[in-house]
C-alpha cells in the first residue's frame, strides 16, 4: 500500500493514458459497432469478450515479455501476418455491402463473433509496445503483485468501455437512426481495417528487408 501511495501520480497517469487509448477509434471499436448494428447485442458482447481476451494476451506480453519479442524478427512477422488479416477483414466488409441483409438472424454470427473479436485484436501487435511505453512511467522496483493488479484494472477498462458501446448501439431509438447509415459504418470500418493492415504490413516488411 505504501508503494501505491508513493506512486499515485504514476498510476493515475498510466490509467488516464490507457483509458484514452481504449476509447480511441480503431479496428476493435468499429468491429463492435458494426456487430452491434448488424448482428445484435449478444453477438456484439461476444465480440467484446474476444477483444478483451486479445487485450489480455497483449497486456501479459507488454507487462512481462515485451523484451523477448520487441524488435525481433518474430515481432516483424507478427506485424505482417496481423496486417494481412486486417486487410482480409477490410475486403470481407467492403465486398459484403452489396449482399448484406441488415439485421438478419445469422446463428453463426454469435458463434464466430468471439473469434472475430479475438483475431481482430491479436492482429494488431502494436498494443504491447504501447503498453511497455506507458509502463515506463512505473518505477523499476514495482512489485509483481502491483503489476498483476494494474494488469487487471487495465483489462477491466476496455471491458466496461466496449460494453457501454454495445449498449449504446443496441438502444432501439439510437439503433434505428444508425440502421439508415449502416453502410457508411461498414465502409468506414473497411477503410479502418485496411489502413491499419497496410500500415502493419509496410512496417513489418520494411524492417525485415
Amino acid at each position: 500500500m505504501e508503494f501505491v501511495l508513493a506512486n499515485t501520480q504514476a498510476f493515475i497517469s498510466i490509467l488516464s493514458i490507457w483509458i484514452l487509448a481504449v476509447m480511441m477509434p480503431g479496428p476493435d471499436m468499429f468491429l463492435v459497432i458494426r456487430t452491434a448494428i448488424n448482428k445484435g447485442k449478444i453477438a456484439a458482447i461476444m465480440a467484446v469478450f474476444g477483444i478483451v481476451t486479445g487485450t489480455l494476451v497483449w497486456l501479459v506480453v507488454g507487462f512481462f515479455f515485451i523484451a523477448i519479442i520487441g524488435g525481433g524478427v518474430l515481432f516483424d512477422i507478427l506485424k505482417v501476418c496481423g496486417g494481412i488479416y486486417l486487410i482480409w477483414m477490410s475486403y470481407q466488409v467492403l465486398t459484403s455491402l452489396k449482399q448484406k441483409s441488415i439485421g438478419q438472424d445469422d446463428k453463426r454470427s454469435e458463434q464466430t463473433a468471439f473469434y472475430t473479436g479475438l483475431l481482430t485484436n491479436i492482429a494488431n501487435p502494436k498494443p504491447p509496445i504501447f503498453v511497455s511505453i506507458i509502463l515506463s512511467k512505473l518505477p523499476l522496483d514495482t512489485p509483481f503483485l502491483i503489476d498483476c493488479f494494474l494488469l487487471i484494472v487495465m483489462l477491466i477498462i476496455p471491458l466496461i468501455w466496449f460494453y457501454i458501446v454495445v449498449r449504446l448501439f443496441t438502444i432501439q431509438i439510437f439503433l434505428d437512426k444508425f440502421m439508415k447509415c449502416s453502410k457508411f459504418v461498414d465502409i468506414l470500418a473497411g477503410i479502418v481495417f485496411g489502413v491499419f493492415g497496410m500500415d502493419l504490413v509496410y512496417e513489418g516488411v520494411r524492417t525485415l528487408a
